[in-house]
């Protein structure tokens, strides 16, 4: 069995919109052990930042929590996050958590040096003793995630550097404290694809030789399968399907994830013509009584739009929520 660094549990993220709380993350579980990487895909807007943002503690304050997120120290300690107050999170944030944002520019402070900004985790947390000692973990941290001359890049402002490595500067906030967990939102957003696979390259890289955990937050199919152990199949704040990454391209069962997986473009398909999964996400607040996915999908049945489908066992970690997949199966 999987030894599990952070495990969730009918975790539900609502939010507060006109006096009514709004669910957007609607009592998921998922489990993240301890040295692989873990996807969590899905289309813009079905809640994966929220999920992410729950497990630092960085939820707006309209924003309500509810089920556990528990955490598990190689030790065999237990932390409940979902209990802890803001300044025993900011603890655990740093040394055992650390997040890449999908917006560098917006994420990184303009008017900080990027040498500051990254040795700022290491004098908050008071692991080293003196700033000249930060400095040499920063120059060495920024060199480990190819940042070419790190000595003199130290001093540069974020609008000095390329998208690319901007990036690089967050990988390194967030790696600077050597944290057991990596979470990364959108990794590769903005950055073209020689960038996005030196960039996946490197988490991939940094996550075996640290034995790191990591989720990986994308919409990307293809980041999922060139990145990840382990995948998560998100829509409208539930999960639909759970599986390892060779199971999941090799036998997707539900419609929304093989419509995820026929969107990717192909060299030997049509150039003028892309696949696309017909509809739009609802809106949030408007929930239905079955399947969240039923008005979109070109299998669904009678039942599908009145009973909301139970998670089923395809083979040895492989679980769908459908009627129509297990059906089919």
């Amino acid at each position: 069995m999987d030894d599990i660094l952070l495990k969730m549990r009918n975790l539900t993220v609502s939010v507060r919109k006109d006096k009514k709380e709004i669910p957007i993350v609607k009592g998921i579980d998922i489990d993240i052990p301890r040295g692989q990487i873990v996807g969590l895909v899905g289309e813009s807007g079905c809640g994966k930042s929220m999920t992410a943002k729950s497990i630092m503690g960085i939820l707006p304050h309209s924003a309500h929590v509810t089920g556990s997120i528990l955490w598990k120290d190689s030790n065999g300690t237990e932390t409940e996050l979902t209990k802890l107050n803001e300044k025993e999170l900011r603890k655990m944030c740093g040394p055992k958590m650390g997040m890449v944002f999908q917006e560098p520019m917006t994420s990184l402070n303009p008017l900080m040096r990027i040498g500051d900004q990254v040795a700022e985790a290491l004098l908050i947390h008071k692991l080293v003793k003196s700033r000249a000692d930060a400095r040499g973990k920063v120059v060495k941290i920024l060199e480990e995630v190819g940042i070419p001359d790190p000595e003199s890049r130290y001093s540069a402002y974020p609008h000095q550097l390329s998208g690319g490595l901007r990036q690089r500067v967050m990988i390194a906030m967030a790696m600077i404290c050597e944290p057991n967990l990596l979470i990364a939102d959108e990794p590769t957003t903005a950055l073209d694809v020689t960038i996005q696979a030196q960039i996946l390259k490197l988490i991939k890289e940094m996550c075996t030789a640290r034995n790191m955990s990591a989720l990986v937050i994308t919409h990307n199919m293809g980041v999922v399968s060139s990145l990840c152990d382990k995948v998560y199949v998100m829509y409208m704040g539930r999960i639909l399907e759970r599986a390892q990454v060779t199971q999941l391209f090799k036998n997707p069962m539900h419609p929304y994830t093989r419509g995820l997986l026929s969107s990717i473009p192909r060299i030997n398909s049509n150039p003028d013509y892309l696949t696309t999964i017909p509809g739009n996400i609802p809106e949030f607040g408007k929930e239905t009584v079955g399947c969240d996915f039923c008005l979109r999908c070109s299998d669904d049945e009678r039942k599908c739009f009145f009973e909301r489908p139970s998670e089923t066992k395809i083979s040895e970690g492989h679980f769908v929520s459908c009627h129509t997949a297990i059906k089919g199966e």
